[in-house]
């Protein structure tokens, strides 16, 4: 729902009132469309209106009746044999106190529905449960049974129930989904204005990029990317394939993947088949998450053929040490690597 459910409210109240203007009623329009929540908020506000409307009409004030009431008391004598003391008030301008009651009334009422409405709203909206993954990766099981492992570093957020028609999370980094199948609930996966939706599928999403572009590699199932402002130019991906969406374009490129790797953060399997070094350097610090600087910068071009399995850095380090008669040297979170080009 809108965080600005105040402001939407009040444009509700006008709307019934009769009092709604032409572009007031176009955003109120856009904003019910928006989600299935908001759509329900509308309803239920509708349903409480009709009562207060139908609890103000059985409630009229009859200020004539109430007057002639009090003055009756008022005729009655006290303990002493004397009448009371009547101070006689003007009573042919009833519409001035019937305005009066009725306007305290509306507002009470007003306030009460306005205050129902937001701690309604407070309450029952699901609450949002982030998950972190800092220094190790992490595994979490969804409310439907999807499970989503997370890279070191990522941040995961998802709803306490999904209660929508679709099953919407936010990723922030790199995470490996293995989605439950619903067909009449999609599972969306939302990082920025990007979006994946799958029905049920395994795929790996990663949106560390420095460019703030995402990548999508498909393990099995089938997927759709897209933007949010470009919906009907979705690119569908079949197992094996990787789409690219490239942010500040707002392109999407679809090729197959030939990255071996593009899981080693989870699997700590690393293969590498005459592989660059400056290739290798930045895999080994995606997977291990540490800084790996290369000295001088011709190193990159050295070719690596290696495999390691749940290996150690230290230990990969020193195997391309080794192989490459490198020198490697840690200096706090940052490892140096430096050595003569390679011929």
């Amino acid at each position: 729902m809108n965080d600005n459910i105040t402001y939407y409210t009040h444009l509700i109240t006008k709307h019934f009132a009769g009092e709604i203007g032409e572009e007031e009623l176009r955003l109120l329009s856009k904003w019910l469309t928006a989600s299935p929540e908001n759509e329900n908020f509308f309803k239920q506000y509708h349903k409480t209106w009709l009562l207060i409307e139908k609890q103000k009409a059985n409630e009229s004030i009859d200020i004539e009746k109430d007057w002639n009431a009090l003055q009756s008391k008022l005729n009655t004598h006290d303990k002493t044999g004397k009448p009371s003391k009547v101070i006689p008030i003007n009573t042919n301008q009833p519409q001035k106190h019937t305005s009066f009651f009725t306007m305290q009334r509306v507002a009470a009422a007003a306030i009460i529905l306005v205050s129902t409405f937001l701690l309604y709203f407070y309450f029952s909206k699901p609450s949002e449960i982030v998950v972190t993954a800092r220094a190790e990766n992490v595994e979490q099981l969804l409310p439907d049974g999807s499970v989503v492992s997370l890279h070191a570093g990522s941040q995961l957020t998802y709803p306490e129930k999904f209660t929508s028609k679709t099953r919407n999370v936010k990723l922030k980094g790199e995470a490996y989904f293995k989605v439950t199948h619903d067909g009449s609930k999609p599972f969306i996966v939302a990082s920025g204005d990007a979006r994946v939706e799958v029905l049920g599928t395994e795929f790996n999403v990663n949106t560390s990029s420095a460019e703030g572009n995402m990548e999508v590699v498909l393990t099995s199932g089938k997927v759709s990317v897209y933007y949010t402002e470009k919906p009907s130019e979705n690119v569908l991906l079949l197992p094996g394939e990787k789409a690219e969406l490239i942010a500040d374009q707002k392109f999407i490129r679809k090729e197959t993947n030939t990255d071996p790797n593009y899981m080693a953060w989870k699997t700590r399997v690393l293969v590498f088949d005459n592989e660059s070094l400056g290739q290798v350097i930045k895999t080994l610090g995606n997977v291990y998450r540490k800084s790996i600087i290369l000295t001088p910068d011709k190193l990159t071009e050295c070719r690596v053929t290696a495999s390691f399995d749940d290996q150690s850095l230290q230990s990969v380090m020193e195997v391309l040490k080794e192989t490459l008669e490198l020198q490697v040297k840690t200096n706090g979170d940052q490892i140096e690597i430096s050595g003569n080009a390679c011929k």
